[in-house]
């Protein structure tokens, strides 16, 4: 899902929870969850990437049009959402546990928007430990990479990830059912 999406999404999630429960901390950590979770993005962009453009439209343009290499996102890992799950229950933390509302539902939408975008598990990608055993390489965790050019900034930022196609070298079907892509050359 594109950031926009995920912005309207937020939103709605951030206007319900307001409405249900009146607390502006309670609507600030959903919103967190579900929208500033994107951060990790960022930091891959500038610590693994090594990008110095740091103009929205050159940062979202280089996701959308395949350019990455690396895919560490902290952020959007189902073993950091079961320590923080952990974490809110024994501190007893609503802020916590609003947190994690807004960051399940971003995550739901990836899996749900983003499994277009890879011929492998698109369940596996979002766990750490897969990403890192395939050493954060996006050819190997993705096997597909976006091949469109941007239409826009918003239309970009509303539209998400264009049209994909196979990468040389990278098998398109999972491997003996595993879900695991096949090793590059």
């Amino acid at each position: 899902m594109g950031p926009g999406g995920h912005l309207v999404t937020t939103l709605a999630a951030c206007a319900a929870t307001y409405y249900g429960t009146g607390s502006a901390a309670l609507t600030a950590a959903v919103g967190t969850g579900g929208f500033l979770i994107d951060v990790d993005h960022a930091v891959d962009y500038v610590l693994f990437e090594k990008q110095r453009d740091l103009r929205p439209y050159a940062f979202l343009r280089y996701f959308l049009e395949g350019h990455v290499r690396i895919a560490v996102l902290m952020l959007h890992s189902y073993e950091l959402f079961a320590l923080l799950a952990l974490l809110a229950w024994w501190l007893a933390s609503p802020l916590l546990a609003a947190y994690l509302v807004g960051a399940v539902m971003h995550l739901a939408l990836d899996i749900v928007f983003n499994g277009r975008v890879t011929p492998y598990s698109i369940f596996a990608f979002y766990s750490f430990a897969y990403r890192w055993s395939h050493r954060f390489q996006a050819s190997r965790l993705l096997g597909m990479l976006p091949t469109a050019r941007s239409r826009g900034f918003w239309t970009d930022f509303f539209r998400g990830t264009p049209e994909l196609e196979p990468l040389p070298g990278v098998a398109v079907e999972p491997v003996a059912g595993e879900g695991l892509p096949e090793p590059l050359a």
